[in-house]
C-alpha cells in the first residue's frame, strides 16, 4: 500500500507523511508489544505447537493496529509535523524561485522592449 502510494500523484505529499508515519508507530508498537505481551502468552499457550505463535503474531498485530489507528504513543503525530514542516519549506522554496524565475523573464523584457526604442535608458 505505501509502495503504491509513494508513486500516485494524485496523493498529496501530506498524505504519504500521515501514512508513512502511521506505518512507522504501528511497527514500534508491534515492537514493543510483542515484548511485553511475552510473559502473558507465556502463562496461557503451549509453546509446543505453531498454532500459538501465529495466534500471538495475530493477536499482536491487531492490537497494535488498533492503538496507532487510536491515537498511539504520538509518534506519528510529531513524525507528521516534522514531515510537514519540510513539505512546506520545500514548497516555499520552489514557489519562490519559481517567482524569482518568472521576474527575472519580465524585467528581460522590458530592458529589451526599452532597447528596441533607441531611447537611452
Amino acid at each position: 500500500m505505501l509502495m503504491e502510494m509513494a508513486h500516485s500523484r494524485h496523493v498529496s505529499e501530506k498524505q504519504k507523511a500521515a501514512a508513512v508515519s502511521g506505518q512507522f508507530e504501528s511497527l514500534l508498537v508491534k515492537q514493543y508489544l510483542k515484548q511485553a505481551l511475552e510473559p502473558m502468552f507465556k502463562g496461557i499457550l503451549d509453546e509446543s505447537d505453531g498454532a500459538s505463535g501465529m495466534y500471538r503474531h495475530l493477536f499482536t498485530d491487531a492490537l497494535a493496529e488498533s492503538i496507532a489507528k487510536g491515537g498511539g504513543f504520538g509518534i506519528s503525530t510529531m513524525l507528521q509535523m516534522h514531515l510537514n514542516k519540510k513539505v512546506d519549506a520545500e514548497a516555499a522554496a520552489e514557489t519562490n524561485e519559481a517567482l524569482e524565475t518568472k521576474a527575472e523573464g519580465s524585467e528581460d523584457s522590458q530592458i529589451s522592449i526599452k532597447e528596441s526604442d533607441g531611447k537611452p535608458n
